[in-house]
């Protein structure tokens, strides 16, 4: 773990849950989902290429009791992000958490994670958006980029 000036808070839950990340430079990124006093840790690399103007990764992060914790990096500090859609979100479906990266180059990052229950999305809540709707993202998709040429 760094030191507590590295850590970004995205989501401090009831005691023992959470989700918090560093970012060691800007194209690495670290998760921590915390649940019942216990952390699932990751650290990887962030996609060369991706699939979205302004999405740099949408992944399952962890999977819970209940469902999964999904993280999502995007370009840019164009938060709060909340569900779009007709309806409310679905029973169990957890709220949109953000926080916001700042590197010394000028360069900032979004750094979402929220919590869907297993089983199939409802149509109320498929997309993810920010406040002025200048990214939106299916918030069941998980993709990590476009494969580079060469690789599978």
């Amino acid at each position: 773990m760094p030191d507590d000036g590295a850590v970004i808070v995205i989501n401090r839950g009831p005691e023992g849950a959470g989700e918090l990340a560093w970012m060691p430079d800007d194209r690495t990124y670290c998760l921590a989902v915390i649940r019942e006093a216990r952390a699932e840790t990751s650290c990887k690399p962030l996609p060369k290429s991706w699939a979205r103007i302004g999405i740099r990764l949408v992944t399952k992060a962890a999977a819970t009791g209940a469902g999964t914790v999904f993280f999502a990096v995007v370009d840019g500090g164009h938060g709060p992000y909340a569900y779009q859609g007709a309806t409310a979100p679905g029973p169990g479906t957890g709220p949109v958490h953000d926080a916001t990266a700042a590197f010394a180059a000028g360069r900032t990052l979004s750094l979402l994670t929220y919590e869907r229950p297993a089983g199939p999305g409802t149509p109320g809540d498929q997309y993810i958006c920010s406040a002025d709707n200048a990214i939106c993202f299916p918030a069941l998709d998980a993709y990590v980029g476009l494969a580079e040429p060469g690789t599978s």
